[in-house]
């Protein structure tokens, strides 16, 4: 099966082998769109076909104007329109008639109604619809109303029973409480409204200190530490995201060093994996370990606060 690119410089063809999609010139497909990632996507073989996986790029990857999630391939049908930034490639197989991409629902999304299936008696001349029975009301609808007819005779209530007067109380025994008067308002005893309002001032000092546990928790998630700036580093070189990578550099680096020399120097890095960082106040040192596929070289890092976020600021490497 021949399959082919066609976008604004002319037919790519796909052979049996990854197509690197980006900005830099290491990329099979160079893609010259400031809308860009350094390396932007990969076209793979699959099945009969192909895929294509976004790399986790900035602006992302779109196939039919539905944006890829990262990492994640997605089948290629003939047809297909694949956009980077503002450059626009389609997906065409020679002797394979385009399919016709997907249509998203909603306001504007080219959605055409169902139309109705025609009627199976529409050409039977034969066919007569069915009339509706008569009303079983016709005739009453149609007779004079009912006479009138007189109320049942009026008969008079039953007779009320005299009244009785309710028996005197009961008077306690001599050396009983006194009971309070009729009518009269019954206080709650002190106790229990004290009882009761320590019970509410509990309750609320228990929320207040679960919120607190909480918004703590959630702080603490996610605030920068130099580990998690080194877990993201060393996943974007794994995955060739030099983007990335690119960003977990402290400013002052970034003016040292442009993205395109980052990436070329650690094209060659395959993985990269780091020792526990030891943090002296707003700096933290630690080796940084890089694999290549003819073997391995260690860096010491220095770290620094930007703003409460962990950046690296300077890998040394031995000399050789």
């Amino acid at each position: 099966m021949e399959a082919v690119l066609n976008g604004p410089l002319g037919r790519i063809n796909l052979g049996s082998g990854e197509i690197t999609v980006g900005r830099l010139a290491d990329n099979k497909l160079v893609v010259n769109d400031p809308k860009a990632s350094s390396h932007h996507a990969i076209i793979r073989p699959a099945g009969q076909g192909y895929s294509i996986t976004d790399l986790g790029s900035t602006n992302g990857t779109f196939v039919n104007e539905r944006k890829l999630s990262p990492n994640t391939p997605a089948t290629l049908n003939p047809g297909d329109k694949i956009r980077i930034g503002d450059t626009t490639y389609s997906y065409e197989v020679a002797g394979v008639a385009p399919i016709a991409p997907t249509v998203y629902g909603g306001p504007g999304g080219g959605y055409d109604p169902t139309v109705a299936a025609p009627s199976p008696y529409a050409n039977n001349p034969s066919y007569l619809p069915t009339e509706a029975a008569a009303s079983p009301y016709s005739q009453y609808e149609a007779g004079p109303p009912p006479a009138y007819q007189p109320p049942l005779e009026y008969q008079a209530p039953p007779a009320q029973q005299p009244y009785a007067a309710p028996p005197p109380p009961a008077y306690p025994p001599y050396g009983a409480p006194a009971q309070p008067a009729y009518g009269a308002a019954v206080g709650v005893p002190p106790a229990r409204q004290s009882r009761r309002t320590l019970w509410i001032v509990l309750g609320v000092v228990g929320v207040v200190i679960l919120l607190a546990i909480v918004l703590f928790a959630v702080v603490a998630a996610n605030a920068s530490t130099p580990q998690k700036t080194l877990d993201t580093f060393c996943n974007a070189i794994k995955n060739r995201d030099y983007q990335t990578a690119y960003g977990q550099l402290s400013s002052f680096r970034q003016t040292q060093i442009s993205e395109a020399d980052f990436a070329n120097f650690f094209s060659s890095a395959t993985s990269c994996t780091y020792s526990t960082p030891a943090v002296n106040g707003s700096s933290a040192t630690t080796n940084l370990t890089f694999f290549t596929n003819s073997g391995s070289v260690n860096g010491a890092t220095n770290m620094v606060q930007e703003n409460g976020v962990w950046k690296i600021d300077a890998i040394n490497f031995p000399s050789q």
